[in-house]
C-alpha cells in the first residue's frame, strides 16, 4: 500500500472516530484541514518539496517528495506540527468559551482533543508512530525499530477490538468507528512490515540526495559473520547513514569489505545467498 494511501486511510479512521463523539462533519473537516495545513507549513519551511495534496469529504493528506532527506529534528517538528495545530485550536476555543457559552465551541474542543490524542498513538500510520520511529532509530537500527513499533501497533489494534467487543457486550451498541480503526491499524501495520525491507533498499537514493544537499553524510561500519544471508545483513542497515560492512570469518579475519550499494546490487542479482557464497561469486566474476 502506497504511503499516501495509508495516510488517507488514517484520516478516514480519524473521521469516523470523530463522528462517534460528534456529528458535526464541517467542524471535523476544518480540524483535519488545520492539522494537515500545519504539516505543510512546517515541512515547506524546512525545505521539503510539496508534491501533492489529496482532498476528500472525510479529510486531506499532504505528500512531500523529500522528507526522508531531512535530519531527525526537522522530521520530528514536521510530524508533531499537526497535533500541535489541534492543541492550538483547543486552547483558542477554550479561551473563547469563557466569553461565550456555545455548543459549537464545546464540539470544536472535543473534536480536536480526539484528533490530537488519536494521532499521537504509536500505531501505524499515525504521527505518533512516525515520531517513535525517529526516536528509536537514534538508538537502534531502523528494522529493529520498525519491529518494535509494529508490535505496539498490533497491540493497540487488538485493544481497540477488545473495547469494541466489551461495548457491544454490555450495551448492545455497535461502534463502527472503533471496529474500523482496529482492523485498519492491523492491516496498515502489516503493510509497513512488508515494506520495511524495500524502504531500506530504496533509501540509497535518498542518501544520495542528502549527500548532494549537505555535502556530507555520516558513515556507519559494522562487522558481520560471513555465514549470514544478504537479507539478514540488509536488516542491519541504518537508513540514515552510509553503511560499510566488514565481513569476518571464524577466526575474526576480514574476508572482504562490502558497502551498502554493493549489498543492494548483490541482493538484486543473487537473492538471499550467504556472504560466503557471494564472496565466491565475487571472485569468480573478477571483482
Amino acid at each position: 500500500m502506497d504511503r499516501w494511501k495509508r495516510s488517507v486511510l488514517a484520516e478516514f479512521i480519524v473521521f469516523f472516530i470523530l463522528l462517534s463523539f460528534n456529528n458535526s462533519i464541517i467542524l471535523a473537516f476544518i480540524s483535519i484541514l488545520a492539522h494537515e495545513g500545519m504539516h505543510i507549513l512546517v515541512a515547506k519551511r524546512k525545505g521539503c518539496k510539496f508534491n501533492d495534496i489529496q482532498v476528500h469529504i472525510y479529510g486531506t493528506s499532504a505528500q512531500f517528495a523529500n522528507i526522508d532527506e531531512l535530519n531527525k529534528k526537522e522530521k520530528l517538528q514536521i510530524y508533531l506540527s499537526g497535533p500541535f495545530a489541534n492543541f492550538i485550536i483547543i486552547c483558542i476555543f477554550w479561551c473563547i468559551g469563557f466569553a461565550s457559552n456555545n455548543i459549537l465551541i464545546d464540539k470544536m474542543i472535543n473534536i480536536n482533543i480526539s484528533l490530537l490524542f488519536f494521532n499521537l498513538l504509536p500505531a501505524y500510520p499515525l504521527d505518533g508512530a512516525r515520531v517513535l520511529e525517529i526516536l528509536l532509530s537514534q538508538k537502534i537500527l531502523y528494522r529493529r525499530a520498525n519491529d518494535i513499533i509494529s508490535k505496539i501497533s498490533y497491540t493497540i489494534g487488538v485493544i481497540l477490538l477488545v473495547i469494541f467487543i466489551i461495548v457491544f457486550a454490555y450495551s448492545g451498541v455497535i461502534n463502527v468507528s472503533i471496529l474500523i480503526a482496529s482492523i485498519a491499524i492491523c492491516l496498515i501495520t502489516r503493510s509497513e512490515e512488508k515494506s520495511a525491507m524495500y524502504i531500506l533498499m530504496g533509501n540509497i537514493f535518498v542518501k544520495r540526495n542528502k549527500l548532494l544537499r549537505n555535502k556530507y553524510i555520516e558513515n556507519k561500519s559494522i562487522s558481520v559473520y560471513y555465514k549470514q544471508g544478504l537479507a539478514n545483513v540488509m536488516s542491519m542497515v541504518d537508513k540514515n547513514r552510509f553503511n560499510i560492512f566488514y565481513v569476518l570469518d571464524d577466526d575474526l579475519k576480514v574476508v572482504f569489505i562490502m558497502n551498502e550499494d554493493e549489498l543492494i546490487e548483490a541482493l538484486k542479482l543473487y537473492g538471499n545467498i550467504t556472504l560466503e557464497e557471494y564472496f565466491g561469486l565475487r571472485n569468480k566474476d573478477g571483482y
